[in-house]
């Protein structure tokens, strides 16, 4: 490397347009199955995610520490918009909480949510100009929807469907797509195998604050013990290189739900 070094001509696919991008959703609380299939989700114009703003933010300081501190931030929340084709924003609305809409299903939608859950994870596949090559994908876990407004001007306008997170988002690399595999829990073994194989090494789960495991997003536990709460298990489960679930302590009991959110090497 000298100061004098050449670069070439970008790489076409360095050019990145979101036209050419397959935005996909799989619901939480989807029917158990392993894997559960990904909705693709059609009419999507934009999908838009902000840095984290924080509940809390101080700076740590320590008498003959002089100027040099610690800051410290606690409690991140990620917001983000869906713009979505006018006419089709309520489709894909009832489409994140697994509804028909219609009279023989459910005719109403609301547009005030009246919880703080996540309906599911999204990912979003932007490809080369060829709508075929993976360039990368952005990954959106624990989507939660917020209040929606109306607006119905004169001439046409796309819709506008906000929601936010408290876990973070990513962005994952082009060989690996992403599984959420969902089991009945069997009292009688700890094991679960994951369906898809070896899963993808994501992070070192060590040197990051929002992650548990080197290979998966997740794990979490639906205990019908707790009023069916959905919580993260955070530790006492290990995943094995052949992509087994192990609960080492705590094994759940029957009729709880045990789901996992992963990645594999794309086909």
């Amino acid at each position: 490397m000298a100061k004098t070094d050449q670069l070439g001509a970008p790489a076409a696919n360095s050019h990145q347009m979101g036209r050419f991008t397959l935005n996909r959703f799989v619901r939480q609380e989807a029917t158990v199955a392993a894997p559960v299939v990904w909705t693709n989700m059609s009419y999507i114009t934009q999908i838009e995610i902000g840095e984290p703003s924080w509940d809390y933010e101080a700076d740590i300081f320590q008498q003959g520490g002089g100027d040099d501190k610690t800051h410290i931030r606690r409690g991140p929340r990620w917001d983000g918009t869906l713009t979505i084709l006018g006419g089709k924003a309520w489709t894909d609305l009832a489409t994140f909480y697994g509804q028909t809409w219609s009279t023989a299903g459910t005719g109403v939608l609301s547009l005030r949510q009246e919880n703080d859950l996540p309906v599911g994870h999204w990912e979003a596949i932007c490809r080369d100009s060829d709508n075929v090559t993976v360039l990368f994908s952005l990954v959106i876990q624990d989507m939660v929807i917020d209040d929606i407004g109306f607006t119905n001007q004169m001439d046409y306008g796309d819709r506008t469907i906000k929601f936010h997170t408290y876990h973070e988002p990513f962005v994952l690399c082009s060989g690996a797509e992403m599984v959420f595999d969902k089991f009945n829990a069997t009292p009688t073994t700890a094991v679960y195998q994951m369906s898809s194989g070896t899963p993808v090494t994501l992070v070192t789960a060590t040197s990051h604050d929002d992650w548990d495991y080197d290979t998966a997003v997740f794990v979490k536990l639906k205990d019908k013990s707790d009023s069916w709460t959905t919580k993260r298990v955070k530790s006492g489960i290990t995943i094995g290189a052949s992509g087994t679930i192990t609960f080492t302590t705590g094994t759940p009991a029957a009729s709880d739900v045990v789901s996992c959110l992963w990645a594999k090497v794309s086909a």
